[in-house]
């Protein structure tokens, strides 16, 4: 289905990579910075456009393009989008956009390869949100990483090269178990029904001896775990993003979203039994990152750095939304990957505002910012305030529909996780008062005024973002539930023997196709999982 009549999909990949080679080839550095804006605002119109004729009330892929590639292989250049990932395209290209406007000054040394890394990283993005091929998804994984790499070795810090390795080789040893897995799990489905094939739907057809499925759950998970990053495989964050360019990590905080993206889109409805067996070792990672990250983000002295560690716990909140199971986590777990993009972009653009006035972020020199610069405390506080789950605003729906979820699965879990709520708020809000209240530190050397127009335009659409979440979350789930309802049952009912889907009964055989079934007690009750099996029937 594709009300717009173009491949919007392709278009919205391959418009920032061809603006990239622009970029590369252009020239004059005077207008790389135009040229990008003109680019990423393209990027945003088409984004906006896809999202208002995307139908919410279905999960089946929209904007379909679907071409043989290597019909050998059964390999397709084959795209689209649901709920889930047309809302997280959408806020890929509205954080690239703002990221040109935030780097406007940083694009002034170095021009081309800062802005062409840009715009390649959100091709990479884009594509791996919208791929439902599996080689087609590993390519464009792998195109992410080339242009992160790029972007931190030649316009980092001065740690840049140990940064950007680091990050590298974390990347590419779970990047290789990765493709291990997507081959065996081709190689069986082709033992099984003689065709080889990498498309996602066909593929989570395929029956896997436990142990198999076990493996081939790792395998995608380690890849998947390094990106998000979850505890113990968080170190490469800290280095890269205090070596970033501070601008750029706007964009960047979607990067780590694909790592959660795949767990949803691909481990869940892959390997059912193999995620309810590692569920509860994945939602304890998780907790462990949660109060971990907020500790060691609360002894940190720099603003990017206590940020850096502090999205290890926010996305440890989303990991364990997603493996509790249940809609209500999964529907938070999506719900908080947008709300981290949105407080977490804001507070790393007003990081490099900061830098850019004063040459620093570490809280030991900063102080009584809020007298010289009201409006950018402002936003500054605005955005602290998401982050910490203040009600009101988008953060606390995020958290409290996983906390939520993880409580019908594990009420310890949710206990540990709300402890790391409050801990997060004690160190963002320090922060906020170190850097903010006190006595004048490098400020009061600084002749530079408050927000500019330009820069009150990257930071107003997040502000803005961030408070109509928080009254109007609806407006986000509601194109999610469809989306998010279709990627669980097949593990819901691997969990839960007694609850099975009609999917799952025509496939025993047990019902005809097209047969309805009636809901559960356990449905109506809210016990079970009501938006995950609308029909669900006890055994």
């Amino acid at each position: 289905m594709n009300p717009l009549g173009f491949p919007i999909l392709s278009i919205l990949i391959f418009l920032p990579a061809v603006g990239g080679l622009v970029v590369l080839v252009a020239g004059r550095e005077a207008a790389v910075k135009t040229w990008t804006l003109v680019v990423s605002l393209a990027e945003l119109l088409l984004a906006a456009a896809l999202l208002a004729t995307l139908s919410g009330g279905t999960a089946e892929p929209q904007f379909v393009e679907r071409a043989a590639w290597m019909p050998p292989l059964g390999i397709e250049y084959h795209l689209g989008v649901d709920g889930i990932s047309a809302l997280l395209v959408g806020l890929t290209a509205l954080l690239t956009a703002l990221a040109v406007g935030a780097s406007w000054q940083a694009m002034d040394d170095r021009a081309k390869p800062y802005a062409a890394s840009l715009l390649f990283l959100e091709a990479g993005v884009v594509g791996a949100f919208a791929a439902r091929d599996l080689v087609l998804f590993f390519v464009f994984w792998e195109v992410m990483l080339v242009p992160m790499y790029l972007l931190v070795g030649m316009c980092g810090g001065p740690r840049r090269i140990y940064a950007a390795l680091k990050f590298f080789i974390y990347t590419t040893f779970g990047s290789l178990l990765m493709l291990v897995g997507i081959i065996s799990l081709c190689l069986y489905h082709q033992s099984q029904t003689g065709v080889y094939t990498f498309d996602l739907a066909e593929l989570a057809k395929t029956r896997l001896p436990a142990d198999v499925q076990l493996w081939l759950f790792l395998a995608f998970a380690l890849a998947f775990a390094i990106k998000v990053p979850i505890f113990p495989l968080h170190t490469w964050i800290g280095d890269l993003y205090t070596q970033a360019p501070t601008a750029a990590l706007v964009l960047a905080t979607m990067m780590v979203k694909v790592g959660a993206y795949g767990f949803l889109r691909f481990n869940l409805p892959l390997f059912p039994e193999a995620s309810v067996q590692l569920a509860p070792v994945l939602s304890a990672l998780a907790v462990v990152g949660i109060l971990y990250g907020d500790m060691v983000a609360w002894a940190q002295r720099d603003v990017v750095r206590l940020m850096a560690y502090s999205s290890v716990a926010h996305l440890g909140f989303v990991v364990l939304g997603i493996f509790a199971l249940n809609g209500t986590g999964a529907s938070g777990a999506v719900l908080q990957m947008i709300n981290h993009g949105l407080s977490a972009g804001a507070i790393f653009v007003i990081a490099a505002m900061i830098s850019a006035r004063v040459q620093s972020t570490d809280l030991d020199s900063l102080g009584g910012l809020a007298a010289r610069w009201p409006v950018l405390a402002g936003f500054f506080l605005v955005a602290l305030f998401s982050a910490a789950g203040l009600p009101g605003l988008n953060g606390f729906v995020g958290e409290f529909l996983i906390l939520l979820g993880a409580f019908r699965a594990e009420p310890a879990y949710a206990v540990l996780g709300a402890l790391g709520v409050v801990v997060s708020a004690v160190y963002l809000l320090s922060m906020y008062r170190r850097a903010m209240n006190g006595q004048p530190g490098v400020a009061a050397q600084s002749t530079a005024g408050d927000v500019t127009i330009r820069e009150a335009l990257v930071l107003a659409p997040l502000a803005l973002l961030i408070v109509w979440i928080g009254f109007f979350p609806t407006t986000v789930l509601g194109p999610l539930q469809a989306s998010v309802d279709a990627q669980l049952p097949r593990a819901v009912a691997a969990a839960q023997p007694h609850l099975l889907t009609p999917s799952s009964l025509v496939e025993r055989g047990q019902v005809s196709e097209g047969a309805v079934a009636t809901p559960s007690p356990l449905a109506e009750r809210g016990q079970g999982v009501r938006s995950v099996l609308p029909q669900e029937v006890r055994r």
